[in-house]
C-alpha cells in the first residue's frame, strides 16, 4: 500500500531485478570462463565470466549449487555460490575467549584440561566509557 502511495497510485515501479537460479538451469565452465543460462522455450544465453583466473582456481573442485543474477543501473552481475565437504578432523585443542573491559583473554587447552597457551591482550574500552561517563556529565551540568 506505501508503494502504490508514493507512486501515486500507479503500477509499482521495480528498483532492483534479482533472479535466483537452480543449478538445472545453467551450466558453468570454468575453463573457458563462459556461464550458459537456460531461458525460456528451450533459449540459452551465454555470459563470459570477468572473474580473474587465480579467483576460479580457488573454487575448482568446488560443487556450485546456486547462482544469483542481478540487473542493476545498466549492468548485470552474477553471483555464484560454491560448497564444499569438509572432512571433520580430530580435534587437539579447545580454545576459550574471555572478553572484558580491561582485556581479551584468550587461552587454549589441551584434551586433557591442561593450558597449553595463555594470552592476555589489553584493551582500551574501559578508557572509552569511563571518558563518555565524564562527557555526559559535563553536558548534564551545562544544560542545567
Amino acid at each position: 500500500m506505501d508503494s502504490a502511495r508514493s507512486n501515486g497510485g500507479k503500477k509499482p515501479v521495480l528498483r532492483k531485478l534479482t533472479a535466483r537460479i537452480d543449478r538445472y538451469d545453467y551450466k558453468l565452465d570454468l575453463d573457458n570462463m563462459i556461464l550458459t543460462l537456460k531461458i525460456h522455450s528451450s533459449h540459452e544465453v551465454k555470459l563470459k565470466l570477468l572473474a580473474s583466473k587465480e579467483r576460479v582456481e580457488k573454487f575448482r573442485g568446488w560443487g556450485n549449487y546456486e547462482l544469483v543474477v542481478k540487473y542493476e543501473n545498466g549492468e548485470l552481475w552474477v553471483s555464484i555460490y560454491f560448497k564444499k565437504a569438509v572432512e571433520p578432523v580430530k580435534q587437539r585443542t579447545i580454545m576459550a575467549i574471555d572478553l572484558n573491559f580491561d582485556n581479551l583473554t584468550l587461552a587454549v587447552f589441551t584434551l586433557n584440561g591442561r593450558v597449553a597457551r595463555l594470552k592476555r591482550f589489553e584493551t582500551p574500552l574501559r578508557k572509552i566509557l569511563t571518558h563518555a561517563v565524564v562527557l555526559q556529565e559535563d553536558t548534564v551540568l551545562h544544560r542545567v
